[in-house]
């Protein structure tokens, strides 16, 4: 009842402040601008028109402007003549402490250390102070501004085809706030009714007419001046592929004519010739040199010839085959803007070099007649460090109590000669979670290694080194070995695995959209080493029916084919409009039933199958805004009449990349809820028991409204949903999965996030609050977000009671 009042209580004050917006300190014939909105556009972008605006309105929450109130309150504090002062200060300490020094480079350091700090006291006056920062300053109505907003609408909308458009303003005052609203008409577009070359050059006209149906511009479209800059763009690159190693974008002009009326455009495409002659010139390559280490003055490299290029080198330290096999530029090939992008690209991605480039050199022999149309290309390749090492230190929080962990890498570049890359890496860390048995925080310890080692192709028994070269392949072996430490059980997982690894890149240079990952051979063994009696007992409890999950946590090996498929247009910052789907899937146990590795020993076998698909969609909004949303489904099973997965194969629900407001792991199956009686003080009392839950099924969505607050402080609401089920009843009611009800059994948590994005990494704090729990409490309610209480982020609560979690990570949570 409390907290409802306090909830009440909240609403009241944030009415009550966004009821005012400050306007006391505006001049006498000063106005606030709090809003421009543009309406009926229908083709155009919103963010697009709002990017064109020559003033900025101040933002509003609620009907109030709190970064105006913020910035308002640092002035009070604000002085420019008081930071006047400290700059002359400093400038006296700087002479005075120069005119000290005995030596110039002890001269050079104090007057660099005081011009840093005399430079920040500026950087405070222009900008004000950290409060002054973190707001506003207020918007002050310009009606000259508007204008000039208004011109550059028409511009746009001109850019888009939309010659016919009207577009006015409408001005609100409300005391001295203004808001305004630009109402546009598009009405219709004009669209291309012809596309015409005039190409003088006729051996140029024939290269764009052999590629004319990879055009961007097709009759029928609306005239659009973006597109025709990328369409400069492919008829440049097109060009330069095909020989002409001088051309350039400025000999390309689009004419387009709208005199024929009925709006339309007919487009002319001038490809203008060169001023000094009556052709363009095409390349061809006399000769390749590939240089594979740094300068040194005075010395003369090693010159080898293989496949028709010369490598020199100091020390011949990679394999001239490798090497071949990512070089697409060769003697007698004509110039290609395509095949040079390609072979630096191919060489950067082995990993072996810090630099790459392909420069041209053009032949001039005035006694050769060839010369004038020859190059010269030089393949620059500067190593990396053979030696490379990482480290990582950092904090995990999952239950109450937060721990260290950390890891070590080393890289050791071109092992064989090859190119081959080995990476060896130690890791080790605590975290805090909650003894099932006692209810109390333990610290749980997981350590572990492994090693790696890759080859830049395919290794296969029948060759197959030429197997998907422009993807650039790659063969990774992998062994490691992993010990876990908790408070249900102990247990080490022994793996190693065969990869196979290629992507797909939409341009030479551009970053790889999809990865492929295919896993022929995949062997995990695991030694089970300690299980705790309570957490074994909850096994044998869910194991009473038709899945055993006391099987499923024996020591075991686990053999499977798997193939991932990855497809990903984003950064690492999330900052595009984008997307991002990954498939994985798995088939165990198949080599048991080919009888290549048979039951052995102790060792239990599994055969299972399992399919997870998770798709994302990142859309900007503008200004650091983005709405972001995630679908993540899966289903397993066992196979061939067995009864149980590998338990790390089974799904799981809840966590910092799950459903935020539920612990890890602990969400689920379905409505089940478990209720176990104790007796404190001789009355007995139920309680709600808290494990881990595995299911079969998977699914679950997320949505987030990400915002930059101030600087690096970003923020963001969310709204989480999922579940877990599994495929056959067993003894946990509810737990299976049923199309009619599974949608009656998706959990939902919302809350708020605070993410520090330090560019090289983001740290991310979420507050996450249960509101539909399809479990329902002791009392059968369902909707729980009655049972908020802010404090229990900073409290210890019985996890069974703890309707809020607060996530900590690194990244953002997908």
């Amino acid at each position: 009842m409390r907290t409802r009042y306090y909830i009440f209580g909240l609403v009241i004050t944030i009415l009550s402040f966004t009821a005012c917006v400050p306007t006391k300190n505006l001049g006498e014939n000063e106005q606030l601008l709090l809003g421009i909105e543009p309406k009926g556009i229908e083709h155009v972008s919103q963010t697009d028109i709002e990017a064109v605006y020559q003033q900025r309105p101040n933002r509003t929450f609620l009907g109030s402007t709190p970064y105006l109130a913020i910035y308002n309150f640092g002035k009070r504090f604000y002085s420019p003549a008081r930071i006047d002062e400290r700059i002359e200060k400093l400038r006296r300490k700087r002479a005075d402490k120069t005119a000290q020094a005995d030596d110039s480079t002890k001269v050079r350091r104090i007057q660099d250390r005081f011009d840093r700090r005399i430079a920040r006291q500026r950087d405070r006056k222009e900008k004000g102070n950290l409060l002054m920062q973190i707001g506003e300053p207020p918007a002050i109505y310009d009606s000259l501004l508007m204008e000039r907003t208004m011109d550059q609408v028409e511009i746009y909308m001109n850019t888009k085809g939309f010659f016919n458009h009207e577009a006015d303003y409408e001005k609100q005052v409300k005391g001295k706030k203004v808001y305004i609203t630009i109402n546009i008409a598009e009405n219709e577009p004009y669209r291309y009714s012809a596309l015409n070359y005039t190409i003088p050059d006729d051996s140029l006209l024939q290269i764009v007419k052999r590629y004319e149906a990879r055009s961007l511009l097709k009759v029928g479209d609306v005239y659009d001046e973006q597109l025709l800059t990328q369409e400069r763009d492919r008829l440049h690159e097109m060009i330069r592929h095909n020989g002409y190693f001088d051309f350039s974008r400025a000999y390309i002009i689009f004419e387009p004519d709208t005199s024929y009326g009925g709006n339309t455009v007919r487009l002319h495409t001038i490809i203008q010739n060169p001023e000094n002659g009556s052709r363009h010139k095409a390349y061809t390559i006399r000769n390749v040199y590939f240089k594979t280490d740094a300068d040194r003055f005075g010395l003369a490299r090693d010159t080898l010839e293989y496949n028709n290029v010369k490598y020199l080198a100091y020390d011949h330290k990679y394999s001239f085959n490798i090497l071949d096999n990512k070089v697409s530029v060769y003697p007698g090939q004509r110039y290609s803007q395509f095949r040079t992008s390609l072979t630096q690209r191919r060489l950067a991605e082995m990993d072996v070099f810090q630099f790459t480039n392909v420069s041209y050199n053009k032949i001039t022999d005035a006694t050769d007649s060839t010369a004038g149309n020859q190059l010269n290309a030089f393949i620059n390749a500067l190593p990396s460090k053979k030696f490379q090492e990482t480290a990582e230190l950092g904090m995990n929080f999952t239950e109450r109590r937060p721990g260290p962990f950390s890891s070590i890498r080393l890289k050791t570049r071109n092992v064989f000669g090859g190119a081959e890359n080995l990476e060896f890496g130690i890791r080790g860390g605590l975290e805090g979670q909650i003894n099932i048995a006692t209810d109390e925080t333990v610290m749980i310890r997981e350590f572990g290694g492994d090693a790696a080692l890759t080859f830049p192709l395919f290794i296969l028994p029948f060759g197959g080194k030429k197997i998907l070269q422009d993807f650039n392949p790659r063969t990774r072996l992998y062994t490691g070995y992993t010990n876990v430490n908790r408070a249900e059980f102990q247990r080490s997982i022994y793996e190693a695995s065969l990869d196979y690894i290629w992507y797909k890149y939409p341009r030479p240079l551009q970053t790889p959209t999809v990865q492929y990952v295919f896993s022929p051979v995949n062997i995990n063994i695991i030694q089970v080493n300690r299980i705790d009696p309570t957490f074994e007992e909850d096994l044998r409890e869910l194991s009473q029916l038709s899945r055993s999950f006391v099987e499923s946590f024996k020591s075991g090996f686990i053999s499977f084919v798997g193939f991932n498929l990855i497809y990903n247009t984003n950064d690492f910052l999330q900052s595009r409009n984008a997307r991002y789907m990954r498939v994985l899937t798995e088939v165990g146990g198949l080599t048991s039933k080919l009888g290549i590795l048979p039951e052995t020993g102790s060792l239990r076998q599994f055969q299972y199958a399992k399919l997870n698909t998770d798709y994302r969609r990142y859309l900007p909004l503008g200004g650091q805004r983005f709405f972001v949303y995630r679908v993540n489904a899966g289903v397993g099973g066992p196979l061939f009449g067995t009864n149980a997965l590998p338990y790390d194969k089974y799904f799981f629900a809840g966590g910092a990349s799950s459903v935020r407001a539920w612990q890890a792991r602990r969400l689920g199956p379905g409505s089940y809820r478990r209720v176990i009686t104790e007796t404190e003080d001789g009355e007995e009392t139920d309680r709600r028991f808290i494990a881990e839950q595995p299911g079969e099924v998977l699914l679950e969505a997320s949505a987030e409204y990400r915002f930059n607050m101030v600087g690096f402080l970003n923020g963001a609401v969310f709204v989480d949903a999922g579940n877990v089920w599994m495929l056959k009843p067993d003894n946990r009611p509810g737990s299976e999965f049923q199309f009619n009800r599974f949608y009656k059994e998706l959990a939902v948590g919302t809350g708020f996030g605070l993410r520090l994005n330090f560019s090289v990494v983001i740290l991310r704090f979420d507050f996450a609050t249960q509101v539909y729990d399809p479990a329902g409490d002791l009392n059968g309610n369902k909707f729980v977000i009655r049972d908020f209480r802010f404090s229990d982020f900073f409290r210890q609560v019985d996890p069974a009671n703890r309707r809020t979690n607060l996530n900590i990570g690194i990244g953002y949570p997908f």
